[in-house]
């Protein structure tokens, strides 16, 4: 019996292109060493084929341990409380981590070289609003060093907007939600999905415009240029180029009966978005089909869990408690590190350093 195996597909996409609110509470955040580093050896392993890489795994209730790519270690863990999200800005050397405090929501940011704390703030009264993967409700656009994070205050939820380096409060983005579950920012633009009614709010600088899927939705991703990708259970896949008015249906995808793995769409540049799939095939393997699509291949007996990530040239996921990567390009896949335990661990970030 054939196994059924889950698809990593990257898709070509096209390169087509609140108000103020009282601020949550400060709390001090002079630089510490709050994380714990792990004694080791940097011995890099691969060879000197591939840059430095940092993948940050969530350890629910206990941390988030920063994976290196290269020889596998852990350079250092970051104590949570509860669940946890993670996001990083890279190219500014930071990871931020969002989870519980008994004053209410905690958000930090740690220097991703050494795991030191650099800044905290708790939003009194507010909780995050829990994934099931270790992202998904905190984000960072880049581009404006903005940082984003849907919050449950009360019956309803709403859209903060921080500033990315003192995580001091900018405005509500949006207030008085009655859903969302995924939340996405790239380019001045971000993006809330409601997953179980299909629904998507999209807003810039100029309005926020409501849009509906029609079909409940599993997954959605934002590429640099602010290209959106959501896509349903089914595999049909809705994309909203800049500037575009609609979203654009794909039905590539559905056509060949396959599923979309949940929270398995992943940005892999301005015209590309990585996809995970359940398909059947015989065993783990790239492969590059017509129409320029690349395959990655994944038992569906050991699926990832939370999701993928993709940061050139790897796919980053989890299954159970192991943390593994595969790489897009050669094929070459492997379990990074395993943490021993039965409770999964979950794939929260990655960052080329």
């Amino acid at each position: 019996m054939r196994a059924v195996l889950a698809l990593v597909l990257v898709v070509s996409a096209a390169c087509a292109g609140g108000a103020t609110r009282s601020s949550p509470a400060p709390t001090a955040a002079a630089p510490s060493p709050s994380a714990s580093a792990i004694g080791q050896i940097d011995v890099t392993d691969m060879m000197g084929l591939f840059p430095p890489a940092t993948f940050f795994v969530v350890r629910p209730g206990r941390e988030v341990a920063a994976i290196a790519l290269l020889n596998h270690a852990t350079k250092y863990t970051l104590p949570i409380e509860g669940e946890a999200q993670v996001a990083t800005a890279p190219e500014r050397g930071r990871v931020y981590v969002l989870d519980q405090d008994r004053e209410g929501a905690r958000l930090r940011w740690f220097d991703i070289a050494s795991g030191t704390e650099r800044a905290s703030r708790i939003v009194p009264g507010a909780l995050p609003v829990p994934t099931g993967a270790g992202h998904g409700t905190l984000a960072i656009d880049r581009s404006t060093d903005d940082l984003f994070v849907l919050l449950r205050q009360g019956p309803t939820m709403a859209i903060e907007q921080f500033e990315g380096s003192t995580l001091r409060p900018v405005k509500r983005l949006l207030g008085d939600l009655r859903c969302g579950d995924r939340l996405v920012a790239s380019a001045g633009r971000v993006a809330l999905a409601c997953l179980g009614e299909g629904g998507l709010v999209v807003s810039d600088a100029a309005q926020s415009v409501k849009l509906g899927a029609k079909e409940a939705l599993v997954s959605l991703a934002i590429a640099p240029n602010g290209t959106i990708l959501a896509g349903s259970g089914d595999g049909r896949l809705f994309r909203l180029a800049p500037g575009a008015k609609g979203l654009d249906t794909i039905d590539t995808l559905r056509e060949r009966g396959t599923r979309l793995v949940p929270d398995g769409i992943a940005a892999q540049a301005d015209c590309c978005f990585v996809v995970g799939l359940l398909d059947r095939v015989a065993n783990t393997q790239i492969r590059i089909v017509t129409g320029g699509f690349t395959l990655v291949l994944f038992p569906e007996g050991t699926p990832p869990t939370g999701g993928i990530l993709f940061q050139a040239p790897f796919v980053y996921y989890t299954v159970g408690a192991q943390a593994g990567h595969i790489d897009v390009q050669q094929g070459f896949g492997e379990v990074m590190t395993s943490f021993g335990e039965r409770e999964p661990v979950l794939p929260g970030a990655v960052a080329d350093r």
